[in-house]
């Protein structure tokens, strides 16, 4: 099992013969800094693809992705960590998507990349108020309050 770290995930399938092969990859923040993503401050995540060629021009190709990505707290701003966790089976148009006939490899960098961010949760806060930043809670709150007591005037 070959495992790399960078900021792209290629793999060189041209040569491939009935097999399975499989492939690991570390994805950290500068992976998500290839994208300009600027809300995930850091991560570690595992990338496992696992290609079978069963024919010529018949392949089956899964992707798991593990582990986790650091954001801001919607609530304190302060850091979270949120774990992401997904597993798929890439259809024959994903499969299209990733392929370049060209260069007789594929790239998972995208989809990897969309797949973890459909991952995150919509809403990010720290489970209990008692984890956030209490400092930044407070000032948050005697700022809510102001502006309320403002609209009642």
């Amino acid at each position: 099992m070959e495992q790399m770290e960078n900021t792209r995930l290629k793999v060189a399938v041209k040569t491939f013969s009935k097999g399975t092969y499989d492939y690991v990859f570390r994805l950290k923040k500068s992976f998500f800094s290839s994208f300009q993503n600027e809300e995930i401050l850091d991560a570690d995540l595992t990338t496992e693809i696992q290609i079978s060629r069963i024919e010529e021009q018949e392949t089956a190709i899964t992707v798991k992705v593990s582990g986790i990505v650091v954001v801001l707290c919607d609530r304190c701003l302060d850091r979270l960590v949120v774990p992401v966790s997904f597993e798929s089976i890439l259809d024959e148009e994903e499969t299209l998507e990733c392929r370049n006939d060209f260069t007789g490899q594929m790239d998972f960098t995208q989809y990897v990349y969309d797949n973890i961010c459909l991952a995150l949760p919509i809403r990010r806060f720290h489970e209990s108020e008692k984890d956030c930043d209490q400092e930044m809670l407070r000032i948050w709150k005697q700022g809510s309050y102001t502006r309320l007591e403002d609209l009642m005037k």
